[in-house]
């Protein structure tokens, strides 16, 4: 089984991707991980994607969390579920806000040990609407539309809703 998580920033994809990772005993690539060594720093592009190609090529089955569409169309056509978390922006900001005050001053578990989790005005502007730009959605759109089998969550109890009728909670 091959799980593609996407959605906004703040939406819960690392916690999902983890949740369906141990209930499904499938191996875990977070994409922010990949991305950012300590304090921030980002990867060079051309390394970031051969870990992830690495990664495809090593494993049979998968749950990635992230969107990063510039290394996305192989996971995507492999994917064997996308799951979608379509929340809106303001239980996003709750999202980043819950865990910047749950991690603060220290780093989260699916990042870099020295990225320390950070709330500040750029990626609020992030959560808000840079990250959620018209091209982006659309992008987002197109790929469960063209997912072999896709399913969109627009809230919590929805995807907990389901969670609890797969077992997974």
């Amino acid at each position: 089984m091959k799980i593609q998580i996407i959605g906004f920033s703040g939406a819960g994809k690392s916690t999902l991707s983890k949740q369906l990772s141990k209930f499904y005993n499938l191996p875990v690539i977070h994409m922010d991980s990949l991305n950012f060594l300590d304090n921030w720093v980002e990867r060079d592009r051309t390394e970031f994607n051969n870990i992830v190609n690495e990664f495809l090529d090593y494993n049979e089955s998968w749950v990635i969390d992230g969107n990063y569409f510039r290394i996305a169309t192989r996971r995507y056509e492999q994917a064997d579920l996308i799951i979608y978390l379509k929340y809106n922006r303001i239980t996003c900001l709750k999202g980043v806000i819950s865990r910047y005050k749950k991690y603060k001053n220290s780093s989260r578990p699916d990042m870099a040990k020295g990225c320390k989790e950070r709330l500040n005005f750029s990626f609020l502007m992030w959560v808000l609407f840079t990250g959620r730009t018209k091209k982006r959605r659309k992008h987002m759109e197109q790929v469960v539309s063209n997912a072999k089998s896709s399913l969109i969550f627009k809230n919590r109890i929805q995807l907990n809703n389901y969670l609890k009728k797969v077992g997974v909670i």
